[in-house]
């Protein structure tokens, strides 16, 4: 099992590192900034379930009925926040927060969906 890591970034500031390790059992970040809204884990303990709401919080929701349609035109077969993420890299149209991971060199202008 592969751990998870990315780097949540705004625009092309780096905010913070995240790590799930042991089995995604445990969680190591390092903040780079820590500015509010622009870190989502700005304040209070991250921990792994706090890190799986943000990484599903960056995805479509799970019960929209459009869901299986929208989760084939990603390739993929089951509804994985991760694994969306590695593809879409987060990005929402709400905020300028957006998702890079190791071996990655795109920037804000790669992935934005709006200026």
């Amino acid at each position: 099992m592969e751990d998870y890591k990315f780097t949540v970034m705004w625009k092309d500031e780096e905010m913070v590192d995240v790590e799930l390790y042991d089995r995604r059992k445990k969680v190591r970040i390092k903040k780079h900034q820590n500015i509010f809204p622009s870190n989502p884990f700005y304040g209070g303990e991250v921990t792994v379930e706090r890190v799986y709401r943000f990484l599903e919080s960056r995805c479509m929701d799970r019960n929209r009925p459009c869901l299986l349609a929208y989760l084939e035109g990603l390739g993929l077969e089951e509804y994985n926040p991760y694994e969306i993420v590695k593809i879409t890299h987060g990005v929402m149209w709400e905020d300028f927060n957006w998702i890079r991971f190791p071996g990655e060199e795109i920037v804000w202008k790669d992935v934005k969906l709006r200026d």
